[in-house]
């Protein structure tokens, strides 16, 4: 009976699905693997010849202490108070086998079974292994997507229960490139005070930030000193993945248990990756630094490479890591089951990318996107991306026009989905009329996620600012952003619905003054029906041009001149550049030209000759048309806002 049991339990543990695409991908001739996070390069030879020395030597020959080689633990002491920290290497410093066998030795330490582990998500999917061995139950928090995956202090607040132990996260993210805001951080620190909770944080990616921005640890929050474990390894940084060393930082009476599961599990580090680890940190900082401005390239490659794609797909530009990690719209067959699309982009594309329900609930119709591999393999895997993306949107739509011609047999489905947009469209023009904001309405192929996410940044700091759900932008979906309201997924949701509606209507808190909406224009008739639920009082048009076969410009125009026929031309911004748009807006003598050129270095120069300084990196061309635009709009709103 007891074998029976066992192997129940270890059949129920899963290989992390990182690594199980991984595997397929291997066994597929000429797949490229975006998949697993390995750099491309090769450890550095200034590390390699020390070791070979200390191979000579025999110093790698026997075990160090568990606690790892003495000298590697003195030199990591010795950078961290570069970095304003101080731990003692005697008993606060403990090497580990990659960070990953640190943080499932502390989960076995600091919990027992039946505990539960808090985990901001999307997160690293192999968290959940170690999490699995020490008998706990992993509680999800979804991050806000529309802050760039930021903590939802109060999601997380909520989430605490009598059982919750542990709180896990990794900082900078993996998979969404995420820097946690200073205050954010505070604040989740403060409720692991209250709440008497371990704070694991894994820092495997804090050498890998392509901004000004300096690292911010929780470790730096002298309240969270006795509650915290901070995982740390060389992998990422040093192009050592191979190697297999890291080290856990922790107060004394935290790192003593977690010595003990250590050393049952593997007794020590390998003394030969110790030494590595020794040679990384005395000599191999130039070779970082050049890792780190190789990576921010091929960030930006990638990045331009999903712009091209943003009919099918919504992204944010990770500010460290060397992931991206896109959301895949509606429109998109299996957007809504991630693992069904990794597999199926790996069949007919053969490229491998890990699915986003890898990395817990909110993770789910998002992709994660490795450009850390060379730059060949990834602008030949993100080409055969674009080709699966284009491909089996113009079968979808093949099958949906053949459909059209036969007999529905979803005819009450159709019916009741009627009669919800037809509620919910007369519920959006109440609010509307109700609260009266300033609508701006963004409307094109190309970016308008991106350009409604820099509008939202950049009027909240003068306007009371809400925008868009996510992209929601059809019939419903502008609707529900009106009302700041998502589309109901449980049965509970679904039986609120119609109460969080009432209180969205009448509620006089938090309501706009400006209200970014995005219109989503497809066929002629988009624009007459949307325009009947929100008339915008500003029109942003985005570039419409694509090399994809699957779009039928001439419909997309057609739809976007029901919008301008109804928004004076001297309240129409357009991406002059693009050949369509230019030829919706030629008779349009007032509407405002809308030109990257009009960037030049870190000045942006407008239509009425003003210039203003920019700090926000802008990378592909919907961020800058989008900046531009922002600052244009401002000027005509009259407040002569400058860019901070």
């Amino acid at each position: 009976m007891p074998l029976r049991k066992r192997v129940r339990t270890s059949e129920t543990f899963q290989l992390s699905p990182i690594k199980a695409i991984e595997l397929a991908a291997s066994r597929r001739p000429g797949a490229i693997s975006l998949a697993q996070g390995i750099p491309s390069f090769d450890t550095p030879q200034v590390i390699k010849d020390y070791v070979f020395e200390k191979i000579a030597q025999g110093a790698c020959d026997k075990y160090s202490l568990t606690i790892g080689l003495a000298e590697l633990r003195e030199e990591i002491a010795l950078s961290l108070a570069e970095d304003g920290l101080s731990y003692d290497p005697e008993s606060e410093i403990l090497i580990t086998v990659g960070s990953i066998e640190g943080i499932t030795a502390s989960l076995l330490a600091c919990t027992d079974p039946g505990d539960e582990v808090l985990l901001p998500s999307p997160t690293y999917a192999s968290y959940l292994g170690g999490i699995s061995m020490a008998g706990c139950t992993p509680r999800y928090v979804p991050l806000n997507e529309e802050e760039n995956f930021d903590f939802d202090v109060e999601k997380i607040k909520q989430a605490i229960t009598s059982k919750t132990r542990v709180i896990l996260y990794c900082t900078p993210n993996n998979p969404t490139g995420t820097l946690f805001s200073e205050e954010k951080t505070h604040a989740l620190i403060d409720l692991a005070v209250q709440h008497n909770l371990i704070v694991l944080v894994d820092e495997v990616y804090k050498d890998f930030y392509y901004t000004n921005d300096t690292h911010f640890s929780p470790a730096q929050i002298p309240e969270a000193r006795e509650r915290l474990i901070r995982a740390c390894s060389f992998s990422k940084a040093y192009a050592m993945t191979g190697w297999r060393v890291g080290f856990l930082l922790a107060p004394h009476p935290l790192l003593q248990p977690i010595l003990k599961f250590h050393d049952a599990m593997v007794t020590c580090a390998p003394v030969v990756s110790q030494y590595a680890a020794i040679a990384a940190l005395r000599h191999a900082e130039p070779h970082r630094q050049a890792f780190v401005t190789e990576f921010r390239k091929r960030r930006d490659l990638a990045i331009r490479t999903l712009d091209e794609l943003s009919r099918y797909l919504d992204y944010q530009l990770p500010k460290a890591t060397y992931f991206v990690f896109p959301r895949l719209k509606d429109t998109v067959p299996l957007a809504y089951n991630s693992e069904r699309l990794a597999y199926d982009i790996l069949e007919k594309s053969n490229v491998a990318l890990v699915a986003g329900s890898a990395f817990g609930p909110s993770g789910e119709s998002h992709l994660r996107i490795n450009f850390g591999r060379s730059e060949e393999e990834l602008t030949e895997g993100l080409a055969r991306f674009a080709d699966y993306l284009s491909k089996k949107h113009l079968s979808e739509t093949a099958n949906k026009t053949t459909s059209k011609a036969m007999p529905s047999s979803s005819a009450p489905r159709s019916l009741r989905r009627s009669w919800i947009s037809t509620l919910l469209s007369i519920a959006a023009r109440f609010y509307l009329h109700k609260h009266k904001p300033t609508v701006i309405g963004i409307a094109g192929v190309k970016g308008k996620t991106v350009y409604k996410r820099i509008f939202q940044k950049f009027f909240e700091k003068r306007y009371r600012t809400r925008s868009s759900i996510l992209s929601y932008n059809t019939e419903i979906g502008l609707a529900l952003s009106i009302l700041n309201i998502e589309s109901p997924k449980t049965k509970k949701d679904k039986l609120l619905f119609p109460f969080r509606i009432l209180t969205k209507l009448f509620s006089s808190l938090n309501n706009p003054e400006l209200l970014v909406l995005e219109y989503g224009i497809t066929t002629k008739g988009d624009g007459k029906r949307l325009l009947k639920i929100a008339k915008p009082d500003w029109l942003v048009i985005s570039p419409i041009a694509t090399p994809d076969l699957s779009i039928d410009h001439r419909d997309i125009e057609a739809g976007i001149s029901e919008l301008t026929a109804e928004v004076p031309s001297s309240q129409i911004l357009f991406a002059g550049d693009d050949p369509y748009v230019s030829k919706l807006l030629a008779s349009q003598s007032e509407a405002i030209d809308i030109r990257e050129s009009q960037i030049e270095g870190d000045t942006l120069k407008t239509p009425s000759g003003r210039s203003y300084p920019l700090s926000e990196e802008l990378i592909g061309e919907s961020a800058r048309l989008a900046t531009v635009s922002a600052v244009c709009l401002s000027e005509k709103l009259g407040d002569g806002q400058k860019l901070s």
